[in-house]
């Protein structure tokens, strides 16, 4: 139970830092942002940062929301 709780409190850290890492993307140099972001449609972060990145997050909080909520129910029943 205990390794349960340690790669929940990992994911959720992970998530932590990609919602700051998405809220400061704005501050990055727009050269950098524009090279980043030059193809829509690739599923390679080299080339399509933003949207990966937003990608990412959703599906990270769902695993996150998933885990906790597993880890509070078979630690209370």
């Amino acid at each position: 139970m205990m390794e349960f709780l340690y790669i929940c409190i990992v994911i959720s850290l992970l998530v932590i830092f990609l919602l700051i890492y998405s809220s400061t993307l704005h501050l990055f140099p727009k050269e950098w942002r524009e090279r980043v972001n030059s193809n829509k449609n690739s599923l390679n972060p080299k080339y399509n940062n933003e949207s990966l990145t937003g990608l990412l997050i959703i599906i990270l909080s769902a695993v996150m929301m998933i885990m906790w909520s597993a880890y509070f129910y078979l630690s209370i029943f």
